[in-house]
């Protein structure tokens, strides 16, 4: 049958074409093998898909195999990746709309600091490393961004920093995408039936053990050693994180989830409306949704690694007070000095209007929306405002 007429994915084709694009042939070991035909299986549970609805996704499905075999050709032709050192890094962790972004991008602007963009994973290979960067690879992934913020206009207000293109600042669980970890939207945004639940990998030590050697294939060659990462989320599975990264410092931003959890809804809503083509029911069952995350929030809140001495916890009305004195906080805390250059680059940031908010305008978050009550969810989450200080 020709691609044409089908209705659903084909992982073999898909399997061997990477193969041929990326010369690759065989490296994939079994891991991998499992997670990209999972991946592909689960899509095709979904369905079925109108024919020309096929092409689209086994495009992209493909361009991230065909990424991660390239990366897997690398470590053979540069054995010494693979003795890279990954060390003290700094994660960011929080809640999604509590100050991770705004602190990612300040810190990231440390002139020793190495940060994952948009670029490393639409196009990992060849490392950085192994000579100079061609502008069109940087181009390239340029457009990629820029496709996909066409087609979802709305990321602009809501995730204004994605107007980076390629040289976005990327969220670890946007990586787990290349090694078929998770399904990120940006990436399979042409998956009409993409959930939310899809961006959750499903092993997070699996998970971070490549995320271990990504950090190596980028590091490999660059003369930096310092890791600037943020995951929000992964609060949520420290135990892994501290398994993979026994040295790391976490720093977990707070704000009160009445303040956030409106905008987490609306975006996730405007996000995945998009990708299916129609609007879905928000509304059904505003009270149960609440109410999981309720129970996810105890559960968290009774695990003890909440109060590691790994952790540096700080709110969002410190880092919106005194941003510059945050960023002093966190290399006090991870031992390191802030260089007078750091120091200028982040008030330069600060001060830039390309680097303003609001610059596409302020999304109107409204809890009436989605018909809940915000009275009710700040009453809900009120234990983890007052443990954390935030009242």
């Amino acid at each position: 049958m020709s691609s044409e007429l089908r209705d659903s994915l084909c992982f073999e084709e898909i399997l061997v074409l990477a193969e041929r694009e990326s010369g690759a042939y065989g490296l994939a070991d079994a891991g991998l093998i499992e997670r990209a035909r999972g991946l592909v299986d689960r899509f095709n549970a979904r369905g079925p898909y109108a024919s020309w609805q096929i092409e689209p996704m086994r495009r992209q499905i493909l361009r991230m195999l065909c990424g991660r075999l390239k990366m897997l050709l690398d470590r053979q032709r540069y054995p010494r990746i693979a003795e890279e050192k990954i060390e003290r890094p700094i994660f960011i962790v929080g809640f999604p709309r509590s100050g991770t972004t705004l602190l990612h991008s300040l810190l990231a602007e440390d002139p020793e600091a190495l940060k994952l963009q948009s670029w490393h994973l639409l196009s990992p290979s060849p490392p950085p490393g192994a000579g100079p960067v061609s502008a069109r690879r940087i181009a390239e992934a340029g457009r990629r961004i820029e496709e996909w913020m066409d087609f979802c206009p709305a990321q602009r207000p809501m995730h204004p920093y994605v107007d980076k293109g390629a040289l976005q600042l990327c969220e670890n669980e946007e990586s787990y995408s290349l090694d078929f970890h998770n399904a990120y939207p940006y990436y399979y945004f042409r998956v009409p039936t993409l959930e939310p639940a899809d961006v959750l990998p499903a092993d997070g030590l699996a998970a971070y053990r490549f995320h271990r050697e990504l950090l190596q294939h980028l590091q490999w060659n660059s003369g930096k050693t310092r890791w600037i990462l943020k995951e929000p989320g992964a609060q949520m599975h420290l135990a892994a994180l501290f398994e993979a990264y026994p040295d790391a410092l976490c720093v977990w931003a707070h704000r009160p989830l009445v303040e956030i959890y409106a905008s987490n809804v609306a975006l996730r809503a405007a996000v995945y409306d998009t990708i299916r083509g129609k609007p879905n029911d928000w509304t059904s069952q505003p009270r149960a949704m609440v109410q999981n995350m309720k129970a996810t929030f105890d559960r968290l809140m009774a695990n003890d690694m909440i109060r590691d001495p790994r952790i540096l916890h700080l709110s969002f009305r410190e880092l919106s007070a005194d941003p510059l004195g945050v960023v002093r906080q966190v290399y006090a805390r991870a031992g390191l000095g802030v260089s007078a250059e750091f120091e200028s680059r982040v008030a330069a940031w600060l001060a830039d209007p390309e680097n303003a908010v609001d610059r596409y305008g302020r999304y109107p978050y409204s809890y009436e929306a989605f018909g809940l009550d915000r009275a009710w969810v700040e009453d809900l989450f009120a234990d983890y405002s007052r443990y954390f200080g935030l009242d």
